[in-house]
């Protein structure tokens, strides 16, 4: 027989206390966001965000920005202090870059999967692709993420040139197709000498 007393059931009905983390206030400075020196390690560190200035500030890229803000971790000012939803930082961030979105969607998603991503270094690589739990300075970035939306052709004079950067930077290619509907599918990129 299964007794149950009072002290039972509260300690099953007892709900755990969420950790609710206090949202970070930031600039918005043209295409990028600046998190005051006060608390950018505290978002650099709780995910590697950003890059640190030399004055302490944190400078975020459109895509960990609009992240942030869509987490609610980070409330973005403009030069009113007015603060800037999700849409109109998108709006905002869109006249630098119009294809924001994409790399928008792609972002998210390989976060959202554990994965540390960091901006790509030209040559139209979007990101680099660090392995879930990696530390950075220490380890260092095992793929080149090359951002394409279904249907969009792509020369094979570029996949070459994208193919040939990776290699020689002794990295995994991965080509992140976007469809219409936002979903991603990653692919690996080989090199192949015919």
């Amino acid at each position: 027989m299964n007794e149950k007393n009072d002290s039972d059931e509260e300690n099953e009905t007892e709900e755990v206390e969420e950790v609710v983390e206090e949202k970070v206030t930031a600039r918005l400075k043209e295409d990028a966001v600046i998190v005051g020196a006060e608390d950018a390690q505290k978002i650099y560190e709780r995910g590697f965000f950003g890059e640190i200035q030399e004055d302490g500030t944190l400078k975020l890229s459109p895509v960990e920005s609009l992240l942030l803000v869509e987490r609610n971790r980070l409330e973005v000012l403009n030069d009113n202090n007015e603060v800037l939803n999700f849409q109109a930082l998108t709006k905002i961030f869109m006249k630098y870059n119009p294809n924001l979105w994409l790399k928008y969607l792609v972002y998210r998603d390989l976060r959202s999967r554990g994965y540390v991503v960091r901006s790509g270094y030209g040559g139209n690589i979007d990101f680099r692709l660090y392995p879930r739990g990696a530390k950075l300075g220490t380890d260092t970035s095992k793929s080149l993420i090359y951002i394409v939306s279904e249907g969009a052709p792509i020369g094979l004079e570029e996949l070459d040139r994208v193919t040939r950067l990776a290699v020689s930077t002794r990295k995994r290619l991965t080509m992140a197709v976007v469809n219409r509907q936002g979903e991603v599918t990653y692919y690996q990129v080989s090199q192949v000498s015919i």
